[in-house]
């Protein structure tokens, strides 16, 4: 993050804001700092937060990335641990206290937020002994609460320190709430600037499809790559946009022509939310539908389509864009939903919180298996100091449970929890009321 003043980020249209994040990572290289990209979706966030992270590592930072998956939202520490992984194996070991309790490396007291800050900051601080840090997280808003409670912390002590905390989330909001966090407002393109986009990025558009684009796109970037496609017919010639078309409209379009099959593959990967492809594999085979030998071959239409990447080598299967996976969601019936939560609860039995997780979406009525699992996951997350994933299990855990002893217990032990970790004694009556009744 040293030299940030020679070359261009190769965002068309977003030179100020190239500008605002070069002098974000020279301070962050030099005396920490912070930045939180905002914008509407599509309009480029996580390309900003890729192209700086590309000149952070250009100059010789250490890029530390994680990203916010709607899955995980009550999987307590799960962003944390994914954005410090690359230094969990460091030459320093694992690491230890507060740290090691809430990434499950050795059991503990249940920490504070403040001690799990504590504990990442001086595990940053090593990092950053021989070059500058740099911690990128993207859909802020996806990230489960207990990590996003500690980087806003952390975020709001990193000066005097060599690292930059650079994070993505949509207008409107605080994905940080209470930090104060400098923001970059990412916009719509202007004219001249779509134009360009579009001639580097679709140079045979027909000139009839062109006008119709930009003026579709109205300086959406992503709508600006999306709709030629959309909007351009097998021979060439234009095909009529319905008017009003909104841009999640533009993904499921193409999501909606798959075959069925695929559409479900593709639910599935979007459910499971990590891009794991033996979790994929795992889910598909427990839904039943597909064979070991089977269930790649109808992922293909979706490749084809470029609406998923799958790297064998890697193990991993990304989504083109978020978007895609919020139409398979949109379009999936709620039967399918039920099923794919099911599929995957099966799938991740040896991860007892996102088992529990995809559990409870899958039931509808009392379930005393999926309550119980829900408890004790609930218990593990104490143990980490996430005590808002907590009372949100053992909520779900009354909801699974007919009035009775166990679903008084479970309703008091989250409110009890819930005075432990938020101090918001007025929602105890309510709790308690539930629990009585």
């Amino acid at each position: 993050m040293g030299d940030t003043t020679t070359g261009g980020s190769g965002l068309v249209g977003r030179e100020t804001e190239d500008g605002v994040v070069r002098a974000f990572l020279a301070r962050a290289a030099d005396r920490g700092d912070a930045l939180v990209v905002t914008g509407d979706p599509g309009v480029g966030r996580t390309a900003v937060l890729d192209a700086a992270a590309g000149t952070a590592a250009a100059t010789g930072a250490l890029v530390l990335r994680a990203a916010g998956v709607g899955s995980e939202t009550e999987v307590g520490h799960a962003g944390l641990s994914q954005l410090l992984l690359p230094l969990l194996d460091g030459p320093e070991g694992p690491p230890g206290g507060a740290l090691a309790a809430v990434l499950g490396v050795r059991p503990g007291a249940p920490p504070g937020p403040l001690a799990v800050a504590s504990a990442v900051l001086a595990l940053v601080d090593r990092a950053a002994r021989g070059r500058p840090v740099l911690l990128v997280v993207d859909d802020l808003p996806e990230l489960d609460r207990s990590s996003a409670r500690v980087l806003g912390l952390v975020a709001r002590r990193l000066p005097g320190r060599r690292c930059g905390f650079l994070a993505a989330a949509r207008t409107g909001g605080d994905p940080l709430p209470d930090t104060g966090l400098p923001r970059l407002e990412l916009g719509p393109l202007d004219e001249a600037a779509s134009a360009e986009l579009l001639r580097t990025r679709a140079p045979a558009l027909p000139a009839s499809v062109r006008r119709r684009v930009l003026d579709a796109a109205r300086g959406n970037p992503l709508a600006l790559l999306e709709l030629p496609a959309v909007l351009t017919g097998d021979d060439g010639g234009p095909v009529p946009l319905p008017p009003g078309t909104r841009l999640h409209a533009v993904f499921a379009r193409p999501v909606g022509a798959l075959p069925a099959p695929t559409r479900a593959l593709l639910l599935l990967a979007a459910l499971e939310g990590t891009g794991d492809l033996r979790a994929l594999r795992a889910a598909a085979l427990a839904d039943g539908r597909w064979s070991d030998d089977g269930w790649l071959d109808d992922l293909a239409p979706a490749e084809r389509a470029r609406l998923v990447r799958v790297d064998l080598a890697a193990g991993r299967v990304a989504l083109r864009h978020p978007l895609t996976g919020a139409a398979a969601v949109e379009l999936a019936s709620s039967g399918d939903r039920l099923r794919a939560h099911a599929a995957l609860a099966r799938a991740l039995a040896g991860d007892p919180e996102r088992c529990a997780g995809h559990l409870a979406q899958a039931t509808l009525g009392p379930d005393g298996e999926a309550a119980g699992l829900l408890e004790r996951a609930a218990g593990r997350a104490r143990q980490r100091g996430d005590g808002a994933g907590a009372v949100a299990l053992l909520l779900r855990a009354a909801d699974l449970t007919p009035p009775g002893p166990a679903r008084a217990r479970w309703l008091a032990a989250a409110a009890v929890a819930t005075v432990d970790t938020t101090g918001d004694l007025p929602a105890v009556p309510g709790m308690l009321a539930r629990a009585r009744g």
